[in-house]
């Protein structure tokens, strides 16, 4: 028992690595030990897959999400990539629009795009979302967009260097020094 743990807990973690179906049911249910066991068997339990592959996923999830979204614009406002690729002029409205129809697998209008190409995943459209309470994940429906614009409408292009990673890799490995770092970047 390590420091910090009750014997309890340590007893119920015991009995779900020895049978995962206990607790599930029945007079033998771990609930009979606490809650620290109803937590711990739902900590293993893994949700079920959303969809079998994930083609299948981005062509229900993709139309699903876009029906939640109206076009309002306020993703689009609150994203920090906005200003960096110079569509902050831009009609929210339209970027937002085209943003449901790529989604969709439609394609949509350059701007928008743009936009979804340079997602870094900042999150701060999720928050700026008045849809998030419907169940629309601004962001979900930006990275879907953006992989329907790659896979499906081909209108963003698809990163084809197969080497990239590895050179990041290596690259990290030679822990330069700062001074080394100016020289060479």
């Amino acid at each position: 028992m390590r420091t910090g743990e009750s014997r309890d807990s340590v007893r119920c973690l015991d009995l779900i690595a020895l049978d995962p179906q206990a607790g599930v049911g029945g007079d033998d249910s771990l609930d009979r030990q606490g809650p620290r066991a109803h937590f711990a068997l739902d900590m293993i339990r893994l949700p079920p897959a959303r969809a079998e592959t994930t083609e299948a996923f981005l062509m229900q999830s993709g139309p699903e999400l876009a029906a939640l979204c109206t076009e309002c614009g306020a993703c689009f406002n609150a994203c920090p990539m906005v200003d960096y690729i110079d569509l902050r002029g831009a009609d929210p409205n339209i970027v937002t629009g085209g943003l449901r129809r790529l989604a969709s697998g439609e394609a949509a209008p350059d701007q928008t795009v743009a936009w979804v190409g340079a997602c870094t995943k900042s999150g701060q459209c999720v928050d700026a979302c008045p849809q998030k309470a419907a169940g629309l994940d601004a962001m979900l429906l930006i990275r879907i967009a953006k992989q329907r614009a790659i896979n499906d409408t081909r209108q963003l292009r698809a990163k084809q260097d197969p080497s990239y990673f590895p050179r990041i890799k290596t690259f990290a490995r030679l822990q330069l020094s700062d001074e080394e770092l100016e020289t060479w970047l």
